[in-house]
């Protein structure tokens, strides 16, 4: 792939060359946003740009030797460094690698350039390391830290990088990759998401969302047994858990954007009528209510909270009749 074909945040695309061509080319960038916007493809491409040997400043040929070991992965001046299997942080010795070859001449190309992904895993250790790289790098030397989480990252590595943010692709640019429409949608403007996507898996699991959002809505007072049932459904998995509160979160966004006559937006778009339908069920109140213990699971979730019990609490949150007969009683409690 080359520049020319590059998908998404053209303009960062276009001043990184632009940097390139005047010989003006940071030696420390972040690259930061979501996951699968491109972010480690570009890294990869100005790369390229910096070694080829056929192509330049600002673009390459994609088919030299240098090019090619890049795409490979054999490049010995092109590092990349992430997390080691079974890892759940980047390491101070991975960096200290880094640092000898830092201080090392380029062995093949003419620059070194090194991709840390993702650069907010490494350890405050492996941080406060590479620092001493980022403060004097040699010349024909670059850093291109790649994160979803740049605030994750120390200031003082932060303050030494300049920052460049990649949104997410819009779905005019995604249809450039096919797929069904569905797909696009959830994809939610990531390349990495559209290609991994399991639409059949994705059914499934909206499928119980959704169930458990219609009976939440729609149970009678004298129906708390099956309320709790449904809510057991989509709790009793500690995997599954988290996942079903983030499609959770989808289905009621494209409630309220069905309610407020904004259809373009919705994602599930194969179940917009059954969606029409529910929207019409629910109260501005409910939607707020919803909407505030999702958060509420969302951080008793990193404390690890009680599934059941919460969402148990959210399908009861999500009815009305039950939220009447709970403040009349707490009315009459005073």
């Amino acid at each position: 792939m080359r520049f020319s074909e590059f998908i998404g945040n053209l303009r960062i695309v276009e001043r990184l060359r632009s940097k390139l061509r005047e010989a003006r080319f940071p030696h420390a960038l972040i690259f930061s946003g979501p996951e699968g916007v491109g972010k480690r493809t570009c890294a990869l491409m100005l790369a390229k740009a910096l070694n080829c040997v056929e192509s330049g400043p600002d673009d390459f040929c994609d088919a030299c030797s240098q090019c090619r070991k890049i795409t490979s992965g054999v490049h010995p001046d092109v590092l990349m460094i992430g997390l080691e299997e079974d890892a759940a942080e980047i390491k101070i010795p991975q960096i200290r690698e880094l640092l000898v070859t830092l201080g090392l001449r380029a062995l093949e190309g003419s620059q070194k350039v090194f991709i840390i992904d993702p650069a907010d895993a490494m350890n405050i250790s492996a941080a406060n390391a590479l620092l001493k790289g980022l403060e004097e790098p040699p010349e024909d030397s670059h850093f291109i830290l790649l994160s979803s989480s740049p605030q994750a990252l120390p200031v003082t590595v932060r303050s030494r990088c300049q920052t460049y943010s990649f949104a997410p692709l819009t779905l005019e640019e995604l249809r450039v990759f096919g797929g069904e429409e569905l797909a696009l949608r959830w994809s939610r403007g990531s390349i990495g998401t559209l290609k991994t996507l399991d639409l059949s898996a994705l059914r499934e699991r909206r499928e119980a969302v959704l169930d458990f959002l219609e009976t939440a809505v729609r149970a009678k007072d004298d129906q708390l047994r099956d309320l709790i049932a449904v809510s057991a459904d989509i709790a009793r998995s500690k995997n599954e858990f988290e996942p079903n509160m983030s499609m959770l979160a989808v289905v009621l966004e494209d409630l309220l954007y069905i309610r407020e006559g904004l259809p373009k937006r919705v994602v599930n778009v194969d179940l917009e009528p059954r969606l029409r339908k529910l929207s019409e069920e629910f109260s501005p109140a409910q939607f707020v209510r919803i909407a505030e213990f999702l958060r509420t699971i969302e951080v008793h979730l990193n404390n690890y909270g009680n599934r059941v019990m919460l969402t148990d609490v959210l399908a009861m949150t999500s009815n009305a009749a039950l939220t009447k007969i709970a403040n009349d009683n707490i009315g009459k409690s005073r």
